[in-house]
């Protein structure tokens, strides 16, 4: 890709503050630091309070789906003024609804802030792709490794500020950096074309003379789900997923009640957290020279093995159990660093931002169906290790899904993985959008 001193620059500081931005959409899953000091200052009960989390991830979809739409019809800008305002005074408005009754909270902390989170997720993952389209997996990589590294560091300081101040004050001051994010992602975020990159200047992506019509084609949402690859790619996501949220709720006690030293468990936590951030930046940009489908069916394979690592420890080696713990979280970073670039490699660039936030339904399944298992399962008097044994089942249904995948896309391309030759060929028809 050809750009002028001008053009690098602003790439430069569109991954900057892109980063920056996508950094606090990981808010949400620090929620439980923060369920103890609600529920002493207004009398929720567990349940209540965690309606917070899901109602955010739930409506986080959907701001996906909206986002995208946006940003793919009109610019970057508009999505990200919109979704990052919701998300900002969603947060900002949450200090002031402390209060008996927990619905205002459901719809700022809930609603307000996921449905603002999901417009700014899938614009700065789309818009880092058209700037980097020879690597999407580096592109997506950098951005959504900001997202995972957001537990790391807020969950300290907001257990500093909760302790100190409260509830209120961390909502002022997290809500006020948000909307700094914001508005520094209004100024810098935006795409190729805005920033006067022309078709012409970008003489590299021209690939060999005779590309597929397949390779060429950019779906749109509509023509995207009426395809198989959209149902294996969703399905892939789902049962990968719900074998990690089998295990998250409960790494650092089931660790504990195998025996483990609480010292060790809160290390693989610790750990856990930074393969799943390394794995967010690491696995895409290695599929950009392997093959996307070849690196996530890597990484579902080692997920099955850390189940059935898991599953048996309970009576033998408890210390595969830690090591199981640290796996699944990388493998969770793996899933959620290579799906964007993987849908964008698929089914295109042009409307890469709406059909991530569909295939993002996997995510919702997933997180919602977890704790259904379990207390399915629970409600019938079955220990934890019996949710392991789904979680195996899981990870290889996912491992099922993913060979269909392959097999549908070498079907259509004579046997070929998708990787960096695709996007190359693919890039021909890609305008600035």
């Amino acid at each position: 890709m050809y750009l002028n001193s001008r053009q690098k620059r602003q790439r430069v500081l569109m991954m900057i503050f892109g980063a920056f931005a996508i950094f606090f959409t990981g808010y949400p899953h620090i929620w439980s630091v923060y369920q103890p000091y609600i529920r002493e200052l207004t009398g929720w009960t567990e349940g209540q309070t965690s309606m917070c989390f899901y109602l955010s991830m739930l409506t986080f979809v959907f701001g996906n789906i909206f986002g995208g739409r946006i940003q793919d019809r009109y610019s970057p800008k508009i999505a990200i003024a919109v979704g990052g305002g919701i998300f900002a005074a969603g947060i900002l408005l949450s200090a002031f609804l402390i209060i008996p009754s927990p619905l205002p909270m459901y719809f700022t902390y809930g609603v307000m802030q996921g449905f603002g989170q999901g417009m700014m997720y899938t614009t700065i993952l789309s818009t880092a792709q058209k700037w980097f389209p020879h690597k999407l997996g580096f592109a997506s990589g950098v951005v959504v490794t900001a997202n995972g590294l957001c537990g790391f560091f807020l969950a300290p300081v907001s257990r500093v500020i909760l302790a100190e101040d409260g509830p209120k004050t961390a909502f002022l001051l997290i809500g006020s950096v948000i909307a700094i994010s914001w508005v520094l992602g209004c100024i810098f975020i935006k795409n190729p074309r805005q920033a006067g990159v022309r078709e012409t200047d970008r003489p590299g992506w021209v690939a060999d003379e005779t590309p597929s019509l397949e390779k060429e084609k950019q779906y749109t949402s509509k023509e995207m789900i009426r395809t198989r690859k959209f149902y294996y790619l969703v399905a892939t996501m789902l049962f990968g997923l719900i074998s990690y949220f089998m295990i998250s709720p409960v790494a650092q006690g089931i660790q504990t009640e195998r025996g483990i030293d609480v010292s060790i468990a809160v290390t693989a936590v610790m750990l856990g957290s930074i393969m799943n951030a390394s794995a967010r930046l690491f696995l895409p940009s290695m599929a950009d020279k392997i093959g996307r489908v070849k690196c996530v069916k890597g990484v579902l394979v080692v997920s099955v093995a850390a189940m059935i690592m898991l599953a048996v420890s309970k009576s033998m080696f408890t210390a595969l159990t830690t090591v199981s713990v640290v796996l699944m979280y990388g493998c969770y970073g793996g899933i959620m660093g290579s799906f964007p670039s993987l849908t964008s490699s698929i089914f295109g660039l042009s409307h890469s931002g709406e059909n991530y936030g569909f295939v993002m339904s996997g995510i919702v399944i997933a997180t919602l169906g977890a704790p259904f298992v379990a207390n399915l399962l629970t409600a019938n008097g079955f220990d934890t290790n019996m949710g392991f044994i789904v979680g195996v089942i899981c990870a290889a249904l996912s491992v099922l899904f993913i060979l269909l995948l392959e097999r549908e896309l070498s079907d259509k391309r004579a046997g070929k993985d998708f990787g960096n030759q695709e996007e190359k060929k693919q890039a021909r028809v890609i305008t600035a959008k």
